[in-house]
């Protein structure tokens, strides 16, 4: 499964706030992915995906969710992204969220 920070920058840098800490744990630099910003896909681009609704429940997670569905944790980002709410903590017991399928073809339509 292709991953999206396909063709991105990694740094490498020791931020000035992590400094001790990582001083302490003996680690000189840390890798920083360049942070991406995925757009919602058009209407057009939605087009002939199939799209379930879940009723967010409190013990949801959103990579046991993609482990679930799709079968790869690391896939929590596409139902994250699609629903443009990034992290467990912006979802409430009783939303409704959206998950789009085939996963394949989101990566597919969004790189």
């Amino acid at each position: 499964m292709p991953s999206r920070y396909i063709n991105k920058k990694v740094f490498k840098r020791t931020p000035k706030s992590l400094g001790d800490i990582l001083k302490r744990r003996n680690i000189n630099n840390v890798r920083i992915l360049e942070t991406i910003f995925l757009k919602p896909l058009t209407q057009e681009a939605m087009s002939g995906l199939e799209i379930r609704n879940i009723v967010w429940k409190k013990q949801f997670k959103l990579f046991k969710l993609a482990q679930r569905l799709y079968g790869d944790p690391k896939l929590w980002w596409i139902i994250a992204w699609f629903n443009q709410k990034p992290t467990d903590a912006d979802y409430k017991p009783g939303d409704i969220i959206k998950v789009p399928f085939p996963p394949e073809e989101i990566i597919r339509r969004l790189f």
